[in-house]
This record gives C-alpha cells, sequence and structure tokens, in this order.
C-alpha cells in the first residue's frame, strides 16, 4: 500500500506562513527591547541578529550585486550616513534660521562619539532588516514596487501605533524616512546604503546633536523619541523629510534602476 503524499504547500500559503514568522520575529525584537530596557544595545544586536537569520531564509541579501568587498560594503554605508547626517542638519538648519532651534558647538568626546554611533548603527540594522530587508524580499517578484515600497514605508510605522500617547506627526515622520530608506535599498543595491542613511539619521538627531557634535535646544519640542515627538521642531522634521524622500524617488527614478512593471 503506498504511503500517502502529503500535497505541497500553494505558494499564497507559503507566503503567509513566512510572513507570520517574520512578525512574530518582530514581536520579538521588540520585546526584548522593553524587556532589558537598561541593555537597550543588548537588546538591540540581539533583535537584529535573530531577524537577519529569518530574513536570510525568505532570500534577503545584504548586496544584491554579490561583488562588493569589505572595503566597497564600507563605503556605501558611509556614503548613507552621510546622506543620513545631511538630512538631519537641514533639520536643525531650517529649525535655526525659522528661530525654532538654538545651536551651538557641541563638547565631543571618543567615548560619547562611540557610544552614540553604534546604539543608532543597532537599532538601523534591525529596523531594516526587520521593516524593508524581510518584506521586499518577500514581494519581489510578486508585488511592483510602486506598491512594495509604500507598503514598507508604512510597516515601520506600524508598531507605533500601539504606543500610549503617541504623536500622530511623530509617526508620519517615520513612515516618510521608511519611504527613504526602502528607496535607498533600490538605490543601493541591497542594504548598505538604507543602513547607513537611517544610522546616520538617528545619530545626528540624537547624540549628534545633544553635545557630541552640537548641542541644540528645540525650545519646548523634541523630536526623538518620534512617537512622542511634539512641539514646532516635528513639523519642520516631517516637511524636510516629504522634500528629502520626494528627491530619493525621483534619483531612484532618474538612476535607470527601476524595473519595467507595465507587464
Amino acid at each position: 500500500m503506498e504511503a500517502t503524499k502529503t500535497a505541497p504547500r500553494s505558494e499564497g500559503v507559503e507566503l503567509g506562513l513566512r510572513a507570520v514568522r517574520l512578525l512574530a520575529m518582530g514581536a520579538i525584537a521588540f520585546a526584548l527591547e522593553s524587556f532589558l530596557d537598561a541593555y537597550r544595545l543588548a537588546a538591540l544586536l540581539m533583535g537584529a541578529f535573530a531577524v537577519e537569520l529569518l530574513a536570510g531564509k525568505v532570500g534577503m541579501r545584504w548586496d544584491e550585486t554579490g561583488k562588493r568587498k569589505t572595503l566597497a560594503a564600507a563605503l556605501v554605508v558611509g556614503r548613507g550616513f552621510g546622506l543620513g547626517v545631511a538630512t538631519a542638519l537641514l533639520v536643525v538648519a531650517v529649525a535655526a534660521v525659522s528661530g525654532l532651534a538654538q545651536v551651538s558647538i557641541g563638547a565631543p568626546n571618543l567615548v560619547g562619539l562611540g557610544l552614540g554611533l553604534v546604539v543608532p548603527f543597532a537599532q538601523a540594522a534591525r529596523d531594516e532588516l526587520l521593516f524593508r530587508g524581510a518584506p521586499l524580499a518577500l514581494l519581489r517578484d510578486r508585488i511592483p514596487d510602486r506598491f512594495a515600497l509604500p507598503f514598507a514605508a508604512l510597516l515601520g510605522g506600524a508598531p507605533l501605533l500601539l504606543a500610549n500617547d503617541r504623536s500622530p506627526a511623530g509617526i508620519a515622520i517615520v513612515v516618510v524616512t521608511g519611504l527613504i530608506f526602502a528607496v535607498a535599498w533600490r538605490l543601493g543595491k541591497g542594504m548598505f546604503l538604507a543602513w547607513g542613511a537611517h544610522a546616520g539619521w538617528l545619530f545626528m538627531l540624537g547624540a549628534g546633536t545633544r553635545g557630541t557634535l552640537l548641542d541644540v535646544s528645540f525650545g519646548a519640542g523634541q523630536l526623538l523619541p518620534f512617537v512622542r515627538a511634539e512641539g514646532a521642531i516635528v513639523w519642520v522634521a516631517l516637511a524636510v523629510t516629504i522634500v528629502a524622500s520626494i528627491g530619493a524617488i525621483v534619483w531612484w527614478r532618474r538612476s535607470g534602476e527601476v524595473p519595467d512593471e507595465s507587464r
């Protein structure tokens, strides 16, 4: 008597199961950060490592060209970091010109600079893998980028909707910057450009404006954490990031890397 063969799973079912696993891993990563609040860096690193393992299983690759060596990859990360820092500095500059911020030179030191860099890079790695890398890998060849990239941007802001006293404008900033980083995945052909841009953005708005490089006072407002952002500075940041997102999309479309999705 022949053994009964198990029917193969349909592509839709398999895609759904992978998405559920990804959501579960994301929940675990954020739970780690919540439970290990006093050890945030350790929680971020563990979360990034766990998500990276799962993202790799769904086809996510750090380098989609398959040709970059360590130095070349580092240069792409550095370019992205510079773009992220420049965007944050533009927010500060507009706020200062508008009279919404007081800016002075900070007092940098190696310890503060080191810690100020490590945490943003760890958070950016976890979030890029979870909200952009793995979802875009799952949607590859299934959903056109004109839908997949906005979806990835919205996905990044979704967890903030569960927070108490959330800031709608702050969440909007996360969604808009998420679109920038999603486009950076396409421009950089992998994670490196987006990772650097995300880390540079977080670093400059965090440690970079809190004495490490600059000492910036936004008056009664604040930007970080975005979920509780408040004051007029939030609207300045939102306007700047919207302009930056339009610039990123134009850059991407003019780069010639937009696939023909008319078929």
